[in-house]
């Protein structure tokens, strides 16, 4: 396959990711009859919003920003934290009265949530029917062929993901298809209409998508369908999220705080987090390489003045740390001497389920590890932890940490943020309460400041999530993730900031970062994903 038809599959794969984020959000207001408004307000202030709906301003600053990040609205801060103005756009138009297509897609979703488990299931016979009434919706709203680039494109691919996205994740989590792609041979679907309805469905709508071609009575997955099969990583940590989707009316009108009620068995219910470890694992292999160069640098330093080990706060499935190892034992001069200078691993992550994955990934790879409970807020209980368990200085190994800043547990600043200077264009919120920009610099600059004295010595490895403004990424839909990541990140009280705002946080924290390590994924422009390497000054 050539470059420029990755480029436009993989533009596809970003429109699918926007729409499994945008779907409850739309549907959510056209059910409370917000989208009307703005149909009938072409200009309006957020307060506008907030007067005449009973809503949580802070989830509902995300929701109007993510239709600001579709090119639909304009928006104009007034005020940091009191007030923005919006503009209907054109494509706004189109798009809001497009917005029960988007209700219709919607209801499905406890259905996708559980898809994984409906595939196998043989007595699914009345959600094949539901299933086939939302592939006869895309097909009527395909009919008139609209142009890529369009509005209706867009919507049209917004609700394909949602459909396709799940469907994805499960068969890339179970291995369903895993033969016939990497032998290219035929699907094997004798009986499966009979046993499986939903899966037989779910072929006549890859079909329809021309992922799935026949030759000679058999099928065939085609070029375009082994390309989204293949990639079914991609989608994992943003379908993970659906159960915070289903939430939607809850979160932007009712209780802010239902996505933090645990399961009767003391598990999360905002995300899958298996589907989310398995997911973001996945992606970790892309930058590699960057990191790579900045370990076997630290590792070919002399060998008194290397970190006595490497400990991941935030280990996910232990992939990250597993990699790491390898590095330095084959790549380094501290690898040629690990017998003297054995090296430490060192995984904590705040989840019971990321510690039991990052033990079995690192025991598989017969690496000596340990695990232990750590919270990226409090660096001083970890490291009192650390050193309790296994006699550990914290101050001593090379921290590093993969997408997890952004999920520290706000809190108020310490001290007053009203003199910061913020350009972020984010919309942050906490239980639902709208947090002003400056006010989430403030906590940044704190939350680094609590890191400092730990990486001293050796430094802080981050690889971050980062948003973008939402007019850049409305000039650039199908080439940018940062809908996705605003979405399922902004409604789980997550906190992704500019990168630029990032790295002022942490200069005004003491940390700066090291310019010939840093990286910015996919480009400087459009910078969602950077690499840092931040050592301390005082």
């Amino acid at each position: 396959m050539d470059r420029e038809r990755k480029k436009r599959l993989r533009g596809i794969l970003f429109q699918h990711l926007d729409g499994i984020t945008l779907c409850s959000t739309i549907a959510t207001l056209f059910n409370k009859g917000i989208t009307q408004f703005i149909l009938e307000n072409n200009k309006f202030t957020i307060q506008d919003i907030l007067s005449k709906y009973d809503c949580n301003s802070g989830y509902m600053n995300v929701a109007l920003r993510l239709l600001a990040s579709q090119g639909w609205l304009k928006r104009y801060v007034i005020q940091d934290g009191e007030d923005i103005e919006f503009h209907l756009t054109k494509k706004g138009v189109s798009g809001l009265n497009h917005a029960h297509y988007y209700d219709k897609f919607y209801n499905f979703i406890p259905v996708l949530i559980e898809i994984d488990k409906y595939l196998f299931d043989p007595h699914t016979k009345d959600i094949q029917d539901e299933f086939q009434n939302l592939q006869n919706s895309l097909k009527s709203l395909n009919g008139n062929m609209p142009a890529q680039g369009s509005t209706e494109w867009d919507v049209s691919k917004h609700l394909e993901g949602l459909l396709v996205g799940p469907i994805l994740v499960a068969l890339g989590m179970s291995e369903f298809f895993l033969e016939s792609i990497e032998n290219e041979s035929d699907i094997d679907l004798e009986n499966m209409g009979d046993t499986l309805p939903i899966m037989n469905s779910i072929i006549d709508l890859f079909i329809y998508l021309k992922w799935i071609v026949i030759k000679n009575n058999k099928h065939y997955f085609s070029e375009e369908g082994r390309f989204f099969i293949t990639r079914s990583t991609a989608y994992g940590v943003t379908v993970s999220y659906l159960p915070t989707f289903n939430q939607m009316p809850e979160l932007l009108f009712g209780n802010p705080n239902v996505l933090w009620k645990r399961s009767p068995n003391g598990l999360e219910t905002h995300v899958n987090r298996h589907m989310n470890v398995w997911g973001s694992g996945g992606a970790h292999s892309l930058y590699f390489r960057k990191i790579d160069e900045i370990i076997t640098h630290i590792f070919n330093q002399p060998l008194d003045e290397q970190p006595i080990g490497i400990a991941d706060m935030g280990c996910g499935d232990g992939t990250l740390l597993k990699h790491l190892y390898e590095v330095v034992k084959n790549q380094t001069e501290r690898g040629k001497n690990l017998q003297f200078y054995p090296l430490k691993i060192i995984g904590a992550d705040f989840n019971k389920a990321a510690r039991l994955a990052s033990s079995i990934t690192l025991q598989e790879a017969k690496i000596e590890h340990s695990i232990i409970h750590g919270d990226i807020s409090n660096p001083a209980d970890y490291a009192e932890n650390l050193k309790e368990e296994y006699g550990l200085d914290l101050h001593k190994m090379l921290n590093v940490r993969s997408f997890l800043d952004h999920n520290r547990i706000y809190s108020s600043p310490k001290k007053s943020f009203h003199d910061t200077n913020c350009n972020s264009t984010g919309a942050f919120a906490f239980r639902g309460r709208w947090i002003p920009n400056k006010e989430l610099k403030q906590n940044l600059i704190e939350h680094f400041s609590s890191w400092h004295d730990y990486v001293s010595k050796y430094g802080l490895l981050i690889l971050e999530l980062h948003t973008i403004a939402p007019e850049l990424t409305a000039k650039n839909l199908g080439n940018t993730v940062a809908t996705a990541y605003d979405g399922t990140h902004g409604f789980s009280d997550q906190y992704i900031i500019e990168v630029d705002v990032m790295l002022a946080a942490a200069r005004e924290a003491g940390l700066i970062s090291e310019p010939k390590y840093q990286a910015l994924f996919p480009n400087e422009e459009l910078a969602t994903i950077s690499i840092n390497l931040f050592k301390a000054v005082n």
